[in-house]
């Protein structure tokens, strides 16, 4: 006598097997605030953010919250631009993008770039102050009219907004001309050797001046600046 045993065979489809598909790409949002190149806050609307590096490119426009939506944008590390007509670029580096969606929490303050002209520079000093540097403005700074200015500072007679040893946070002035007192305190923080020559260059700058740190360039960048300047000037350090 045989005993038959039916065995019952349960199949699976071929897709059942299949891992998921990965996730390679998802969205990077953000905001912005936009300003003129003083402390007014203007419309947000209208500035173009772009991943640089990807082909096709990928960017956005801000809405009038200042929001953006960077679409499908494969996982990787970026740097991200934020450009309008009129601004100086801002640009944020390594973006880390993965796992899903990317916010990014840090909202930029932007300004529009620098109407102000510098149309003399010079140096004198005093009893109370070895170093004196005198800033004449277009348009003139008043009470009613602010203007921004930025200094910097280098041992070579080259000096320029991309050549320089330190600089000075953004200065305010309602005069013109500006002066800009430098106790002994002050030129000490400057880090200068005492009996070196330094140049000073000074340009129009906005409040809100865009500024960042490149990595590729190992220096600080500065896209507000309006480089229509005076000559640099020079003094020796006590």
């Amino acid at each position: 006598m045989f005993t038959i045993v039916v065995v019952g065979l349960t199949s699976c489809s071929k897709d059942e097997n299949l891992d998921a598909t990965p996730v390679t790409m998802a969205n990077i949002t953000g905001s912005v605030n936009l300003y003129d190149e003083g402390t007014t806050k203007i419309d947000n609307l209208g500035m173009t953010v772009t991943v640089e590096g990807t082909s096709p490119l990928i960017s956005a426009t801000t809405d009038i919250n200042g929001k953006y939506t960077l679409m499908d944008v494969p996982f990787g590390t970026y740097t991200i631009l934020y450009q309008k007509s009129g601004y100086g670029t801002f640009k944020r580096f390594n973006v880390e993008h993965k796992d899903g969606n990317t916010f990014i929490p840090d909202t930029p303050s932007l300004g529009q770039k620098s109407t102000t002209t510098i149309t003399n520079l010079t140096v004198s000093s005093n009893a109370n102050f070895p170093v004196i540097i005198s800033v004449t403005t277009n348009p003139a700074g008043s009470q009613a009219n602010t203007r921004y200015i930025r200094f910097f500072f280098s041992t070579n007679p080259n000096i320029s907004n991309e050549n320089y040893d330190s600089y000075l946070e953004t200065s305010q002035t309602n005069i013109s001309p500006n002066n800009l007192n430098l106790s002994q305190a002050s030129l000490d923080a400057l880090d200068f050797t005492s009996g070196s020559t330094v140049y000073v260059k000074c340009y129009g700058e906005s409040f809100w001046g865009n500024s960042y740190s490149d990595p590729n360039l190992n220096r600080d960048i500065f896209p507000n600046l309006n480089l229509n300047s005076a000559p640099a000037v020079s003094f020796v350090v006590p």
